[in-house]
């Protein structure tokens, strides 16, 4: 009996079916993807415009500041050299509201803003040409009336809340930039989970290009807000940039030999002011104490506000006691006149510690600490003065002359009072 053969037909109409569904799945999920590949690149588009954008409108506020400080020194001083950080200070403004406007950012509202802004920085700016040409004509006393009318003053201080609210707003787009970001990665991640092993190379792929274009965009926000390196509220470099000043000129230092001197100021009776006229008051107060300061320093002395009323100032070189004592008076005597209207003159002093590299420490920490212990000493001692801080027992470079106190003697003080003009 023959025996017979069953050969199976091959599913042909199921296969092309199933090939067909794959096909359908498979281009279905790639249109998917592509979209949602194009509106993460938009989305960091828009981001990189958003940082732009923010970062040109807080430099806006820094050469601001820089123009204004140049033009205070040029009044107080008729140093030519102050002319430089002016007109650099007032150029980089404009060139930063206008990179800001063609940033790609086309938000109406931050458009209107920065549109706002500039009249209101072109009316600064104009108030502190005129004054400079007063100056540089001779006439003092009509350069100085316009700075007491106060009007460069108001549109400082609206230029400032101009500046911090879009700021403000900006970093708050920002992040719902990034959210939305984080959400189409992760409907795209998805999408390559789902995708057929004939395309897992190239899903691979893109998930792996994906996922380090959000780490290099990670990566460049944590770098944004690490050098993040001035105060918002005085424009003053913060405790970060001070720190890591301060570690360069003590490594500096200790190569080349060359001292330098560390001043520690904290404000006496800023507490009652704030708690007696408000928080608003006392940032006022602040920022104009930080304006004084500055209008005092001479080049290469470097101040910082590293805490609520604290503030440090280094001095690069090498100082008698002198030269420190007259820097501190100069620093204590300017806060004599009342510092905002319906304030008392003398409402707000300054307590100086004064400490040298490598007299009173043998690195940052040292100095700094002996810094804060003649600072204390001023402020138990009467207040209102600058004491040094003791030197270190044994052998030292004299860096400061007569600067220094014996070793093991209590800090010297050096009380300065009086008003600045």
């Amino acid at each position: 009996m023959s025996t017979s053969y069953v050969v199976p037909t091959l599913p042909i109409r199921r296969s092309a079916l199933t090939l067909v569904l794959a096909l359908v799945l498979i281009t279905t999920m790639s249109i998917f993807f592509v979209r949602e590949v194009v509106d993460l690149r938009d989305a960091m588009g828009q981001l990189r415009q958003n940082d732009v954008a923010r970062i040109q409108v807080r430099n806006v506020l820094m050469n601001l500041l820089n123009a204004e400080t140049g033009q205070r020194g040029f009044l107080l001083t008729g140093d030519p050299a102050y002319l430089e950080p002016y007109q650099l200070g007032r150029g980089s403004v404009r060139d930063n509201l206008a990179q800001a406007e063609q940033s790609g950012y086309h938000d109406a509202q931050f458009l209107a803003n920065v549109r706002k802004l500039a009249l209101v920085t072109e009316s600064k700016l104009d108030e502190i040409e005129r004054t400079v040409q007063l100056k540089k004509r001779g006439d003092d006393a009509a350069a100085l009336a316009i700075v007491r009318e106060g009007f460069g003053r108001s549109k400082m201080r609206e230029a400032r809340r101009l500046i911090q609210d879009e700021v403000t707003r900006l970093r708050v787009v920002r992040e719902a930039l990034i959210d939305d970001f984080n959400r189409r990665l992760l409907r795209a991640a998805m999408i390559l989970v789902l995708m057929l092993s004939t395309v897992v190379a190239m899903t691979v792929h893109a998930w792996r290009s994906l996922s380090a274009a959000a780490r290099r965009n990670n990566e460049l926000a944590k770098r944004l807000a690490m050098e993040a390196s001035h105060d918002v509220l005085t424009g003053l470099p913060n405790r970060r940039y001070f720190d890591r000043w301060a570690r360069r000129l003590v490594a500096r230092s200790q190569r080349s030999g060359k001292p330098f001197t560390l001043l520690a100021i904290d404000l006496d009776r800023f507490k009652e002011v704030n708690d007696t006229h408000g928080h608003a008051a006392g940032d006022e107060v602040l920022k104009e104490v930080a304006r004084r300061f500055q209008s005092v320093l001479r080049s290469g002395e470097f101040l910082a506000r590293v805490g609520g009323d604290e503030f440090v100032v280094l001095m690069d070189g090498e100082f008698s006691r002198n030269e420190i004592t007259s820097v501190g008076r100069r620093l204590i005597d300017c806060l004599y006149p009342s510092l905002r209207p319906g304030l008392a003159d003398n409402a707000v002093g300054a307590s100086i510690g004064a400490a040298g590299f490598p007299l009173n420490g043998a690195d940052l920490e040292g100095v700094m600490q002996a810094a804060d212990d003649a600072l204390y000493a001023s402020k138990h001692g009467g207040r209102g003065m600058l004491s040094f801080a003791r030197a270190e027992p044994g052998p030292a470079p004299n860096m400061h002359g007569a600067a220094g106190s014996a070793a093991g003697a209590a800090p010297d003080t050096a009380p300065t009072t009086g008003a600045v003009f």
